[in-house]
């Protein structure tokens, strides 16, 4: 199952409500539930799951970020990512994060695309995300997203499939550790 949610915005009261993320992680929330920013959903409300089953809990966190605005994440920004982090930790749930709109960035050039990570952009703002969030360095993917291109390209499939993989494999070690029930 895929949770996406609204994104996280610095100013309180705006994107997702923080105190949803336990919730969302152990499985509480219902699908479709539609989230409010300014009311966290809680144990009261009607369709809140109180015993959830390992199908309903997140078993994979995806952190996602426009590779171009890495540098420029506030600190109020990165206090909330950080709380987020320390909820998803506490979960015991995989994390990985991945770095979006790299197409924009000048020092990757289109001849060395698969090897991008090797890039003196993308390894600095993949050292960046390490440092804010402490994911590995192998969990922090960079991907090309399509924008408005009318055909499909394969190297975008690839890194997008390669990083898909790598979620996969973030998730299988998460099942792995948990005890049997």
């Amino acid at each position: 199952m895929l949770c996406d949610s609204m994104g996280l915005d610095e100013k309180e009261g705006v994107g997702l409500c923080v105190d949803d993320i336990p919730h969302i992680l152990k499985g509480c929330v219902p699908d479709r539930y539609e989230f409010s920013p300014q009311k966290p959903i809680t144990p009261k409300h009607p369709t809140f799951i109180t015993s959830p089953s390992l199908k309903d809990r997140i078993h994979c966190v995806a952190y996602v970020f426009d590779i171009n605005s890495m540098d420029n994440l506030s600190s109020k920004m990165v206090a909330k990512l950080k709380q987020i982090q320390k909820e998803v930790i506490n979960c015991g749930v995989a994390q990985v994060a991945l770095l979006t709109k790299v197409k924009n960035c000048n020092e990757v050039l289109q001849d060395n695309f698969l090897k991008m990570n090797k890039a003196m952009i993308s390894q600095s703002q993949i050292q960046n995300v390490n440092k804010i969030l402490g994911i590995p360095l192998s969990r922090i993917l960079v991907v090309d997203n399509y924008a408005s291109e009318r055909e499909m390209d394969p190297v975008k499939d690839i890194l997008i499939l390669s990083a898909l993989k790598q979620m996969f494999r973030a998730t299988d070690d998460f099942l792995e550790d948990l005890p049997l029930e």
